[in-house]
Parts: C-alpha cells; structure tokens; sequence
C-alpha cells in the first residue's frame, strides 16, 4: 500500500520542502514587485502638485514680506517731508513777516538786513534735509528737487541795507526785492507740496495695507492647504499601505493553508515507527 512506501512518504516530504523553497523565492519577488507599485502610488498621491502651489505661495508672500517694510520707509520719509514744508513754510512767512516788522518796507536797516540773511539760510538748511524720495509706481512730481532749485537761488541773493525795489523794477538795485519774493514763492510752494505729500502718505498707507491683508491671505492659504491637504495624503498612504499589507498577507495566508495540507498528506503516508525490539530499530 502506498501509505506504507518510506520512499513515498520521503519523496513527498522532499516535494514539499521544494514547495515550501519556491514559494519563499516566489513570495519575495512578489513582496519586492509590491513595494515598488506600492511606492510609485504613495509618490503619486504626495506629488499631486500641492508643493508646487505650496512653494509659488511661499515666493509670493516672501515678496510681500520684502516689499512692506519698503513701503514703510518710503511712507515714513513722506510723513517727514511733509511736516518739514510745514516748518519750511512757517520759517519763510516769519522771514518776510521780520523784514518788515519796524513799519518801513521799503527799506532794510542793516540789523533787519542781517536778520533776514540769517532767516533765508534757516530755510535753505531746511529746504537741504528734506528727504530724497522714490519708490516704483509712485511719484511726487519732483517737489523736493522744485525746492531745493529754489533754495539755490536763494543762496545766491544777500541782503543789505538799504532801499527794497518795487516787484517788477528792472533792474534791480541790489537783492531784497528778490530774496523777499522767492521766499514768499517759497511759503506757498511748500504749502502746496506739504498738501501733495499728505496724499502720497494717505496712498502709501493703503498699499501697506493692502499688502499686509494679501499677505495674511496667503498665510491662511498655507495653513490651510497645509493642513488639509496633508491630512488627506498621510490618509491616502495610510490606505494604501494597509490594502497592500493585506493583500500580501492574504498571499501568505493561501500558502500556509495549502502548506498545511500538503504537509498533512506528506505525514499521511509516511509508515508509523517500528516497534520496539523490532530490527528494523535498527535502521531508524
């Protein structure tokens, strides 16, 4: 009988252990081909773009980081020149206002001539430490360099005593009637520019602002794409890990259950032991 046959039940066992040996080998190259169709998909899912827009979004707001503190120097230069015009224009008005203060303004002493000298170059040391301003896309219409043109024409006249011509007498009989009218030029032009430059400051106020709301957005659009999206990676890889561990441990699971089998029916036609005191104890 077959179940009896010590060859059989050798060669059944030796068919098996082949069996067992081939299944590893095949297993493993399985596993290898699983992990690497288990990494493309997990690379798939991670780079769907969402880094990219996550790094466009972070250029962007890197931008605006550098742009604001810009703006912030220029609007804090603006703010300055405007209330230098400011004292420019009082200083001007309070030069002329001196000049004539004794009643006769027709004629300078020689105390109001070197007062009034005193008094214009009060105002060209203002006029010089006014702020040179640029910033892109904005522009003041020069009213610094107006200024400070007009300060180096006053820089030319000097006052003396003596005689205050008429506006309009040609020629001049020295430099009063010059000094006295480019001063009041002055006043009113740095009147002006100081109205011009309050709505330069009012404008550069609203791009602060509105970089700073941009730049919150941008912000929450990271926190939230962060957040969200990552979320949903970590649980799309989640997935497929456990649907690929599954799958291989319904692999493994088939086998060792045929294994079994196969290992029941090899020790099914093995022969039982010899008896004790048998000769063939001998060969056992």
């Amino acid at each position: 009988m077959f179940g009896e046959n010590p060859f059989a039940a050798a060669f059944s066992k030796i068919g098996q252990a082949a069996t067992r040996v081939a299944f590893e080998t095949r297993f493993h190259a399985i596993q290898n081909g699983m992990l690497r169709r288990l990494n493309k998909e997990i690379e798939a899912v991670t780079d769907d773009g969402t880094a990219q827009r996550i790094a466009a979004l972070q250029k962007e707001r890197d931008g605006i980081a550098e742009t604001v503190p810009k703006i912030r120097r220029y609007n804090f230069g603006l703010i300055t020149n405007r209330e230098r015009f400011l004292e420019i224009r009082d200083d001007a008005n309070g030069a002329v206002g001196a000049a004539t203060s004794d009643g006769d303004a027709d004629n300078f002493s020689a105390v109001e001539a070197d007062n009034f000298n005193a008094a214009a170059e009060a105002v060209i040391e203002k006029i010089r430490n006014l702020k040179m301003l640029y910033y892109p896309g904005i522009s003041d219409g020069g009213l610094v360099q107006r200024l400070a043109q007009e300060a180096e024409e006053l820089e030319a006249y000097t006052a003396v005593s003596g005689v205050v011509d008429a506006t309009g007498t040609d020629p001049m009989t020295n430099d009063n009637r010059n000094m006295l009218d480019l001063l009041d030029d002055i006043s009113g032009h740095a009147l002006i520019y100081s109205n011009s430059t309050n709505t330069l400051v009012g404008a550069a106020s609203d791009m602060i602002i509105d970089y700073e709301a941009g730049l919150y957005g941008i912000e929450a659009d990271m926190a939230e794409i962060s957040a969200v999206e990552l979320d949903k990676k970590e649980q799309q890889v989640e997935d497929l890990k456990m649907r690929y561990g599954n799958l291989l441990r319904a692999i493994s699971l088939s086998f060792e259950v045929t294994s079994g089998y196969a290992d029941y029916l090899a020790d099914g036609v093995s022969p039982p032991p010899p008896e004790k005191g048998s000769i063939l104890n001998l060969f056992t």
